[in-house]
């Protein structure tokens, strides 16, 4: 549809320019937002929901701003805005399908970032797999070099350690339970050092408890995998996780104060009573291939949740014991100051009410 064609199918009350001066901010709204086909525009003076405008796009590719059509979706005044954390604005709706064109652009624009070329296959990536079991080792290294990647192996934390440090590698797999040096300390270590600090490093075990894997993701753990593993499933994870962890890196800057993990690990429930527990003032966001969604805590009480969903509940409560449900996702729990809010909720107030909303639904 051309220019003149968008103007005559549709009445733009203004034509909004919003500019994404970074990969940092273009890479950030793309996954909250436009990936799912819209857009929140920071802005003091507020359109009435319905209003239909055209947003343009800057990217810092130095192209043609993106020209899109879009209507007002919801409207976060100075208040409402305060008490979810965020600044004044408006949730814009693309009114055509903008997502793949512009999830096109964005790709080819960070692939030249990087200097890679559009077909070029990926690297293949060094692991450091540590475990006193060799038969466990073998089977990692096999399944790793078998799809073509790099493996340097070792039998405890202490020996992991000293190969980390004269050749850090890009992921780091090692068990638990080990002797001379276990894995708690080997994360220990590899998180104190500048060169090690951000090499992503998965457990290969199952803890016994939500506690524990807390406790893992606190201190630093990226992910778990649990033993037996099969193979293929092993390398495709390993892939993921440090895919995953690089984007984490240019997201979050490599800022240590983030604590980021799956809530197929841990539940919402248990992460929010660690929380309430610590007193922590926090912001959890948790991220799907669907949606995005922000708790903010204060001192261990929750203040705001945030759903970009028109249709969601508009009392606290409720909108907590929605979020609830959620079983699958990425978790960042990233320290916050953050206002008093008229509005709380007690977590385990919250999480006695959504245990007896399911004691009612499983009748």
């Amino acid at each position: 549809m051309s220019e003149d064609d968008r103007r005559r199918a549709y009445r733009f009350a203004a034509r909004i320019k919003v500019r994404f001066r970074s990969i940092e901010e273009l890479v950030t709204a793309y996954t909250e937002d436009v990936s799912r086909g819209g857009l929140y525009v920071t802005a003091t003076q507020q359109l009435p929901p319905g209003t239909q405008v055209q947003l343009s796009l800057e990217l810092p590719d130095g192209a043609q701003p993106a020209l899109v059509p879009a209507r007002v979706a919801y409207v976060l005044d100075e208040e409402s805005a305060r008490q979810q954390g965020r600044s004044p604005g408006m949730g814009m709706q693309f009114l055509e399908d903008h997502v793949t064109p512009l999830a096109e652009r964005i790709a080819r624009f960070l692939a030249d970032t990087i200097g890679s070329g559009e077909h070029e296959r990926p690297a293949p990536i060094h692991a450091l797999v540590v475990d006193d079991s060799q038969a466990y080792r073998d089977l990692v290294a096999r399944s790793l070099e078998d799809a073509g990647h790099r493996v340097t192996t070792a039998e405890n934390g202490l020996e992991a350690l000293g190969k980390a440090m004269q050749r850090p590698p890009d992921i780091v797999l090692t068990d638990v339970t080990m002797p001379v040096m276990d894995g708690w300390q080997l994360l220990r270590l590899l998180r104190a050092r500048e060169a090690t600090k951000q090499i992503p490093i998965v457990f290969l075990t199952s803890l016994d408890s939500e506690r524990d894997r807390i406790n893992g993701y606190q201190r630093g753990v990226d992910d778990y995998i649990a033993k037996p593993f099969a193979g293929a499933e092993l390398v495709a994870r390993v892939l993921r996780i440090v895919t995953r962890t690089r984007w984490e890196g240019v997201l979050h800057g490599g800022d240590s104060k983030t604590m980021t993990g799956d809530l197929r690990q841990v539940t919402l429930p248990s992460l929010l009573a660690f929380a309430e527990a610590e007193r922590r003032s926090v912001v959890i966001t948790i991220q799907t291939s669907r949606t995005t969604l922000r708790i903010a805590m204060r001192q261990g009480v929750v203040t705001s949740v945030h759903i970009p969903d028109p249709a969601a509940p508009p009392e606290l409560l409720e909108r907590l014991l929605l979020v609830l449900d959620m079983e699958d996702g990425r978790f960042y729990m990233e320290e916050a100051d953050l206002p008093e809010a008229n509005e709380q909720v007690i977590v385990q107030m919250a999480l006695l009410e959504h245990a007896r909303r399911q004691d009612e639904r499983a009748r």
